[in-house]
């Protein structure tokens, strides 16, 4: 039953607790529990079945839900601040007061609601925040400054493993990664625990530390 478990969660798809909506949880909830009644009854046969017919069901209200009519078919965002003022009937509706409404803020890093343009109560529970202009961070337009590029980095070697596949797409073979960390000081594979290359072509190497001392921290 562990198996069929998993390949209906695996099936369900993709998202963490905190980003699941109210029919995942309540699916995940029965499903756990379809699936744990062979530890008492021993009929398997019949919580597979079981656990199928919640998974599909599950499968098709995230299918509507990708349609535009039933975009909001679990909630919809609800506005709380707008243009610095607490919208307390909204805050109602979310079940959410005004000490806990200020502590989310403090979280996001807004001490006082007078720097918060927007903030909004999302689908899944948490809460975003437009800040005030005056209140925002600085951005590299507002100084004229031009800011440096950012890279995705792709692995090549992890724990001693070669990643063959990031290497073909990269266009290199085992022979020129060989060279590459020798300029490193590494002559067996074996000893690299991360090896990284952005689409630069920059090489960053991580080598397995042996024997690393580190301070005692109570």
């Amino acid at each position: 039953m562990l198996l069929v478990t998993w390949t209906a969660i695996r099936l369900i798809g993709k998202k963490s607790i905190s980003n699941m909506t109210s029919y995942d949880f309540a699916g995940i909830m029965l499903l756990t529990t379809v699936t744990a009644e062979p530890l008492v009854y021993k009929v398997p046969s019949k919580a597979s079945v079981g656990a199928a017919v919640i998974v599909i069901i599950i499968v098709l209200l995230g299918t509507l839900s990708l349609r535009t009519r039933f975009y909001n078919m679990d909630s919809k965002p609800t506005i709380v601040i707008s243009g610095g003022h607490v919208q307390e009937k909204e805050l109602r509706k979310g079940n959410m007061n005004i000490p806990l409404l200020l502590s989310e803020l403090r979280l996001k890093g807004y001490q006082n609601i007078a720097d918060v343009k927007y903030a909004i109560i999302e689908p899944n529970g948490k809460l975003s925040v437009v800040p005030a202009p005056e209140a925002r961070p600085v951005q590299p337009s507002d100084i004229a400054i031009q800011p440096f590029p950012v890279f995705l980095s792709f692995p090549l070697v992890i724990d001693g493993q070669i990643n063959d596949e990031n290497l073909s797409f990269f266009q290199k073979d085992e022979e020129w990664l060989m060279q590459r960390l020798m300029t490193f000081s590494i002559n067996d594979i074996n000893d690299v625990l991360l090896a990284q290359i952005d689409s630069q072509g920059q090489l960053y190497v991580i080598n397995k530390s042996k024997d690393l001392q580190t301070p005692n921290i109570f």
